[in-house]
């Protein structure tokens, strides 16, 4: 790291040169820029909000008695008014949704998914079983013997109580998981107000039984129970039966709270499954809660709010679950198109990703790779004739269309939630080649806007359309990014709302790249202040979207931009990093993370994300397990198959690369660092994100490998790009002029100049042009 002699400085400078009369011509442009951008920003925001604008959610009440009922693998493919007209009728005037059960492994059981329902919290017992490939079949799920009867009582009617004499050691091994889990939660808090529980079918008494076990009342075959004997029924069947669902429903009483969902995969593959509440307190409408912040979608854990939710102002607050609520629809079946759409765009999605990212990067790799191979028997052929290479603008489109195209696929998954493809006879086919249509209109757009004619416009126009669609869409709920190929994957046990990881490192990169860029055409004009007010304007704007609670919700993102966003900042000032700084840096990041959590938690309990939830269990227990899960998890992805364990070694390549500029693999980079102010530094600011939400991220295996998904085609776009740039040594005073315009550039210069010989006409001790990445 290299710095001059300029004196600190902050955004109070540009302040200051705002109320000058004499207003330098690139100050005047810069204000009208950031203007600009801000008023569209905003406007656009705004108009967004307006035409996505949803109805307010309506709480549930529950007047009389509760019954929840669970059909295994009912999913709303299953559903239909000729199929199942029981359960079409419930849905058709109750509150419909599509409910995520995945407890602690990929494939949710009936056994671990009425644990999780009874604890209120993601846990499991027996054998984990993992997710399940395409066309293959489920692994075995663990099931537990039903409870032992206590007395010779009939175990019809109102039941009679049994016992799972293992029950102390399930316990024990739930509470003493990393994220403890009580599964007698629901029965100990409910029974112990008075509202006793009757359990019928093999697995509902894991939610009925208390502390010790036991299970008050107990009903083996669900025809015969009898729904009215306490004010609390679980019901487990065996598959889904309508028939039988229809005489439950003829025994409930008018004023019951009725639940029907499928609680597990079981022995069908990973998907979202339906759930249908219906009552006297319940509106007609779809399903949502504030734990996941999507219409039609709710968490297994949330069904354990709404039973808790019976003890009023005592119910526990559940950090994993929050009280369903309903968000009104009008009379007819369009909440139950509306549900069903999302679970199958969720499947659709998930199923297509694998396979869709795995050919489409390996097309690009082929096709980049027949462009460099088309390069080098060029130069070979000019090798051996004697004679300079030359210019050749065919193969110069060809790298350029194909890195463009590749680098804007990642936003593509985002962009394609836009347009209808689940509507499509085969919608996989409709979304694979929407994304891909998607890329290549972006591409064009790049490589054929006025922005063209700047060696950084194509780059810079997709990394500004990935950050701006990304915090466009994380301000607004993420209903892009729910459904992205890339995305929060909510059947998995991934994030409902905010930013995730994968969006995290777009919008990182995509963020730093920018800032570098602009920052290099202010440095070349001598402008460092308004260079790293640019830098600090972007990264706050970015930080702030990425971590606020109600948007982001984010701790671990801004704890890895903060930092790197302070290194560009005070190269672009012509400041060195110092020990004393780092350690301000690094101190400042934890701060302002610490700060959003507790802020957080200061918000109603309902109200909080998993930052104010971390707040309020150490606070509270002392429980600092959320960290020793990020661990853990992040270990898990790190060593669960070759691919991911590959992820360090990207790390290191980086760091290579930064470091050896005079040797191989640096050498491949640096005429590109030379040759583009502030690139080296912008690159070493990426690299720096990328380790440290590599560490600090529960699943921060995805960082590093997404980043260099936009990285390395966005670094081809800009080296295939003609050299149109000045000297690096040219300073532009009073205007930021095209480059053909610039001091010691030339209208008549060829546009492709060898590499070398450009760097070469730079002072080797000039700042702007020996890019420092230590």
């Amino acid at each position: 790291m290299r710095g001059d002699s300029h004196p600190p400085y902050t955004i109070w400078d540009a302040a200051l040169l705002v109320s000058s009369r004499n207003l330098c011509p690139v100050f005047r442009r810069w204000l009208v820029c950031v203007v600009c951008v801000a008023v569209v920003a905003v406007g656009g925001s705004y108009l967004i909000s307006f035409l996505t604008q949803w109805p307010a959610a309506e709480k549930i009440s529950q007047p009389g008695p509760l019954i929840v009922v669970s059909q295994p693998t009912l999913s709303w493919d299953q559903v239909s008014a000729k199929k199942t007209p029981n359960l079409w009728k419930l849905a058709e005037d109750g509150a419909v949704g599509s409910l995520t059960t995945r407890s602690l492994s990929s494939h949710s059981c009936d056994g671990q998914s009425w644990l999780t329902f009874g604890a209120g919290k993601r846990t499991s017992e027996g054998k984990r079983v993992p997710m399940t490939a395409p066309g293959e079949t489920p692994k075995k799920c663990w099931s537990p013997a039903p409870p032992n009867p206590i007395t010779s009582e009939s175990t019809t009617g109102s039941g009679a109580p049994a016992v799972y004499p293992a029950w102390p050691r399930v316990r024990h091994r739930a509470l003493s998981r990393s994220v403890p889990a009580d599964p007698s939660h629901i029965a100990t808090r409910l029974t112990g107000a008075g509202q006793c529980i009757t359990s019928a079918g093999q697995y509902a008494s894991l939610a009925a039984a208390n502390a010790q076990g036991r299970v008050e009342h107990y009903v083996a075959d669900p025809a015969t129970v009898d729904i009215n004997a306490c004010p609390i029924t679980f019901i487990s069947l065996q598959s889904i039966d309508d028939k039988l669902l229809g005489k439950l429903l003829a025994k409930a009483p008018a004023n019951a709270t009725v639940v029907v969902a499928g609680f597990s995969d079981a022995t069908g593959p990973e998907v979202l499954h339906s759930v249908v509440i219906n009552g006297p307190g319940v509106t007609h409408g779809l399903l949502t809660s504030n734990s996941t912040r999507q219409p039609g979608v709710v968490q297994l854990t949330d069904l354990s709010a709404l039973v808790f939710a019976r003890l009023g102002d005592k119910a526990p607050h559940q950090p994993e679950g929050r009280r369903p609520a309903v968000q009104p629809r009008p009379a007819g079946d369009s909440a139950i198109t509306d549900a069903g759409m999302v679970a199958m765009q969720l499947r659709v999605e998930h199923g297509l990703s694998a396979d869709f990212l795995t050919r489409f990067v390996v097309a690009m790799v082929v096709l980049l790779g027949a462009g460099v191979v088309w390069w080098w028997l060029r130069r070979r052929r000019a090798q051996q004739s004697g004679v300079p290479a030359g210019s050749s603008t065919p193969l110069r489109w060809w790298l350029s269309g194909c890195a463009a195209v590749t680098a804007s696929m990642p936003v593509s998954t985002w962009l394609i939630g836009l347009v209808p493809w689940w509507d499509a006879p085969e919608p996989r086919t409709a979304l694979g080649w929407g994304v891909v249509g998607f890329a290549v209109v972006i591409a064009a757009l790049a490589l054929l806007g006025p922005w063209r004619r700047y060696p950084i416009g194509a780059p810079l126009f997709i990394a500004f359309v990935t950050l701006s669609v990304l915090l466009l869409d994380v301000i607004h709920g993420t209903p892009l990014q729910f459904v992205s190929m890339m995305g929060l994957q909510p059947v998995y046990g991934g994030r409902f709302y905010g930013m995730g990881n994968v969006g995290d490192a777009l919008i990182a990169t995509s963020s730093l790249l920018i800032c570098a860029l602009l920052a290099g055409v202010l440095i070349r004009g001598g402008h460092r202040k308004l260079a790293a007010t640019t830098v600090i304007l972007i990264g706050l704007v970015t930080l702030l979207i990425d971590g606020t609670p109600t948007w982001g919700a984010d701790g671990a993102g801004p704890l890895a931009m903060f930092p790197a966003f302070a290194y560009l900042a005070l190269n672009a000032g012509g400041l060195a990093l110092t020990w004393r700084r780092a350690a301000l840096i690094i101190g400042s990041a934890v701060a302002i993370v610490g700060t959003i959590s507790v802020l957080d938690y200061l918000r109603p309990p309902q109200y909080r994300t998993h930052l104010g939830d971390f707040v309020a269990q150490i606070r509270y227990h002392g429980d600092f397990s959320g960290l020793e899960r990020i661990v853990r998890a992040n270990w898990t992805m790190l060593t669960s198959n070759g691919l991911t364990a590959l992820v360090p070694l990207i790390l290191i390549l980086s760091i290579a690369v930064l470091l050896t500029p005079s040797r191989w693999p640096g050498r491949l980079l640096f005429p590109l660092v030379r040759r583009v102010p502030m690139l080296g530094e912008g690159l070493a600011a990426i690299v720096v994100c990328w380790i440290l939400g590599f560490a600090s991220n529960d699943s921060g295996v995805s960082i590093p490998p997404t980043g260099l998904l936009l990285l390395a085609p966005l670094l081809m776009l800009l080296a295939a790009a003609p050299s149109g740039h000045p000297p690096a040594e040219a300073r532009v005073s009073g205007t930021l002029a095209h480059p053909k315009q610039s001091a010691g550039s030339s209208a008549d210069a060829p546009t492709n100049a060898p590499t070398d010989a450009s760097a070469a006409t730079s002072p080797p001790d000039d700042p702007q042009v020996t890019s420092s990445t230590s």
